[in-house]
């Protein structure tokens, strides 16, 4: 693993995954939906893993506003 990167615990289901906790992570090419975005910020607290957040992007509802 590049050493730019570290191993973080994803909060939803424990798997590990890579972060670099900065504007150069992975996690920024990947388009995540507001309403995604603040569900997570409600109930977890940090990054989140691919899987994690394909799952969330699939099985959340947009609330009507």
């Amino acid at each position: 693993m590049d050493d730019k990167y570290e191993s973080r615990e994803c909060p939803r289901c424990g798997e590990l995954f890579s972060c670099t906790g900065d504007l150069n992570c992975w996690c920024l090419d990947i388009e995540i939906p507001e309403y995604v975005r603040e569900y997570i910020s409600r109930y977890y607290e940090g990054c989140l893993c691919l899987k994690c957040l394909n799952e969330l992007k699939k099985t959340l509802k947009q609330e009507p506003s």
